[in-house]
């Protein structure tokens, strides 16, 4: 793995850091709080989320960063054949290989680039990373914890995990195992149920074998009677059909009888409507003669009654004709409406741009405020940080211990002192200034109030002029209905004049009434020859009806009697037939009350040899079991050796474990003492021992201590790296020259540097100046006490024969 580039972008006092990245020894040189340290954190929290960071994921963002303003992380790094890009967010997160996106979410992220090194994060930083005061990581803890605390960074956890699932299989195993067991069947029992159920079955088959026979002799007698049966059925059912024939000609006859009679009745009416329709012709002769005078007297009435309605109407048009006029006057017209909408839309032009005016204004004054009281509250924030620093470097004094690096203050004690102090003061100043502004802008400005008052006479003056529009609309609505009316009145006006141009109508009213009177007294006559008159038209028609109905009723005599003949030639007996029925009858409940016990008994065996199945079944069955149990123990079996297995291998490695770190530690601390000390070794307790001249002797300067955990902690990270599958590319170390002096800080780096086979890329930060010429490339870290903000600028000193 390789860093290529880092880019902050707000992230904690860094507002735009753009960093690119490379082989060799890279130095990132500045004073203590100046950000250094938040660049290893950009790169944590790039790979694997808030989870890697200090704080909370709001304490992430710039404090003085705008609202609007984006935080963001983005990390190019090379890992084997591929290039990685990782651009992070506060709520989200993207990943990229090769420039394709493979996870785009915050947890996908953090997954993929879990599998991707196949460590998790604390295996990640234990490997990579060594921060600030980490290197006696282990100095903490005790004997046992410390071998636990190897055995987990090494991934030795992993066989335990593995154990206890194959313990959790066991288990389960042995329970399934035990069920079986308490649920297999007496054997002996199966043997008696299954003897039980067979001479069930051999009963029920004899059972069987009777009804069978019950049911074949009630067949037999069923077919014996069945001829005479048939030849019963055969001989009712024609004396049935010509009974049935016999009833249909009756009731014909009947009915040509009823009919002949009826049309002589109907012939006799006839003959006296012909007598009284003479009687009552010469009043029908006067009838005809008054109905057509009635007609030519109803078409004059109707004429006569029209004209007198036309005139009436004619009148009501004129009055209301002449009350429309006076209204007209009155009304307001389209002219005057056009001018009074002008009126009223330049009121609202007027009132919308004071709107905007006053909108202006409130937003610039609102922004002002709010600009202020920021400022003010991130000063006062400001001024608490630098007084708690200077508050703890005045209770340390000058022999105190920094809190950052771990070396004492010394000289540097007072100037650090005079810096927090000045800060403050600019601080303290500028927040007067920021106080004194927000309370400047604490009252509503003239202008603002002005604007407010214009706008409230406009809107006044828009809602009066809106209701004057109002009325106005709706008299010119009123006006065009009247005038409408008026043109339709004028129309209906000429209409009428027309129609009372011509001469006036003829009609006499007596005469009218006398021939009304005279034909209501003829009408009884007239409805009588109406009625009669068909009547008398039928009488010649109804005598040939007669005589047709006389022939039909003869005819239908005769068949009626040649059908009393057949019936008496079949000579049908409903007393014998009764009696055969009946013994067909009985012969068929015989045979169904046989047929019933068949099926009952063959019911009866199907039973018994479901019976008998099923204990066959269950001897199967725990056979199958008994099987079953016995892969199961098998397979127990399997896994308790698994697990002895694997409690002997995690002994072998833990055993190793020890040895191995010891070696690889003393070759780190062989090449930075430059051979003092040739072998380090690590006693039960983890505890580390050195070697001087073949002789072993407890750490006890704090620079040996530091150097011993140095080497540890390379050690550590290179086993890890090893057990991951992958080379250990990259190692970045934070602040770890607070306790060496020159000579170990200049073993240190030319240590890193006859590592570089193992670590192409090397990352130290310090705040310890004067080595920029031992790093490939130093990149400066400073800080503006005024905008707050982190800068990083590159410093890699030219080399020296370029210079020349």
């Amino acid at each position: 793995m390789q860093l290529l580039r880092l880019k902050l972008l707000n992230f904690r006092q860094h507002r735009n850091t753009d960093l690119s990245l490379g082989p060799g020894l890279i130095g990132i040189v500045g004073p203590n709080g100046a950000g250094k340290s938040t660049l290893l954190e950009a790169v944590a929290y790039a790979l694997y989320g808030v989870s890697a960071t200090r704080g909370t994921r709001e304490t992430l963002r710039r404090r003085r960063a705008e609202a609007r303003e984006r935080m963001e992380v983005e990390l190019t790094f090379q890992f084997g054949p591929h290039e990685y890009r990782i651009v992070r967010s506060l709520t989200a997160a993207e990943l990229l290989q090769d420039g394709i996106v493979i996870a785009n979410s915050t947890g996908a992220v953090t997954d993929r680039v879990t599998a991707l090194f196949r460590m998790t994060r604390d295996a990640f930083f234990n490997t990579y990373f060594t921060g600030q005061k980490e290197l006696a990581v282990m100095a903490a803890m005790g004997p046992t914890e410390r071998g636990q605390f190897l055995s987990r960074l090494l991934g030795y956890d992993k066989l335990r995990d593995a154990q206890d699932l194959l313990r959790e299989q066991r288990s389960a195993l042995r329970s399934e195992l035990a069920g079986l067991e308490q649920g297999l069947v007496d054997p002996g029992a199966l043997e008696a149920e299954l003897a039980t159920t067979t001479a069930a079955v051999e009963g029920a088959r004899a059972e069987l074998n009777a009804a069978h026979t019950a049911e074949r002799l009630g067949a037999e007698r069923l077919a014996v009677l069945h001829p005479f049966w048939v030849a019963a059925q055969e001989r009712r059912t024609a004396w049935q059909a010509l009974d049935g024939e016999r009833r249909v000609v009756e009731a014909r006859v009947a009915a040509a009888r009823v009919g002949f009679q009826a049309l002589d009745r109907e012939l006799a009416l006839a003959l006296r409507a012909r007598e009284r329709l003479t009687a009552i012709g010469t009043a029908m002769a006067e009838w005809n003669a008054l109905n057509a005078e009635r007609e030519v007297l109803d078409r004059a009435a109707t004429a006569y009654t029209a004209r007198s309605r036309s005139a009436a109407r004619r009148d009501l048009a004129l009055r209301r004709a002449a009350e429309i006029e006076p209204q007209l006057l009155v009304l307001a017209d389209r002219e005057r409406v056009t001018a009074l909408e002008a009126e009223h839309t330049i009121a609202l032009g007027a009132r919308e741009a004071v709107d905007r005016e006053l909108a202006d204004r409130r937003t610039r004054w609102t922004q002002d405020v709010q600009e202020a009281r920021t400022r003010l509250e991130g000063l006062r924030e400001r001024y608490r940080e630098l007084q708690e620093q200077r508050a703890k470097l005045e209770q340390q004094g000058p022999e105190g211990i920094c809190p950052t690096c771990g070396r004492p203050l010394g000289k540097e004690y007072l100037s650090l002192v005079e810096l927090l102090g000045r800060q403050m003061e600019e601080v303290t100043t500028d927040g007067n200034y920021f106080r004194q502004r927000v309370e400047q802008l604490g009252g509503r400005p003239a202008d603002v109030a002005e604007l407010d008052r214009e706008r409230e006479r406009l809107e006044q003056e828009g809602r009066r002029l809106t209701e004057a529009l109002g009325q106005m609309r709706a008299q010119r609505a009123q006006r065009q209905v009247l005038e409408s009316e008026r043109t339709a009145l004028a129309a209906e006006l000429r209409r009428l004049e027309e129609e009372l141009a011509g001469p006036a109508a003829q009609y006499d009213a007596a005469r009218h009434e006398q021939a009304r009177t005279r034909l209501a007294e003829l009408e009884p006559l007239r409805r009588e020859h109406d009625q009669l008159t068909g009547l008398a038209q039928r009488a010649q028609a109804l005598v040939a009806e007669a005589a047709l109905a006389e022939q039909r009723a003869s005819a239908t005599e005769a068949e009626l009697g040649a059908l009393d003949q057949r019936i008496a030639a079949l000579e049908w007996d409903a007393a014998a037939f009764a009696g055969t029925e009946i013994s067909v009858r009985e012969a068929e409940t015989t045979l169904q009350t046989a047929r019933v016990a068949v099926a009952r008994a063959a019911a009866a065996l199907e039973g018994v040899e479901r019976l008998r199945e099923s204990a066959l079944a269950r001897q199967a069955d725990r056979a199958a079991k008994a099987e079953i149990a016995r892969h199961l123990g098998a397979r127990i079996g399997v896994l308790e050796e698994l697990d002895s297995a694997f409690s002997a291998l995690r002994t072998d490695l833990n055993l190793k474990m020890r040895p191995e770190l010891a070696e690889h530690a003393s070759r780190l601390l062989q090449d930075l003492t430059s051979g003092r000390y040739d072998d380090l070794d690590l006693n039960e307790g983890y505890v580390p021992v050195l070697v001087e001249d073949g002789e072993a002797k407890p750490v006890i300067s704090g620079g040996e201590e530091d150097v011993v955990n140095l080497a540890l902690r390379l050690a550590i990270s290179q086993m890890i790296a090893e057990r991951a599958g992958q080379p250990l590319s990259v190692l970045i170390l934070d602040e770890i020259f607070g306790s060496l002096d020159e000579e170990r800080r200049g073993a240190v780096l030319e240590l890193l540097r006859a590592l570089a086979d193992r670590f192409p890329q090397v990352i130290l930060i310090t705040h310890v100046e004067g080595m920029q010429h031992a790093f490939d490339r130093v990149l400066r870290v400073g800080y503006d006490n005024e905008t707050g903000v982190s800068t990083v600028r590159d410093e890699t000193p030219e080399p020296a024969d370029v210079a020349a």
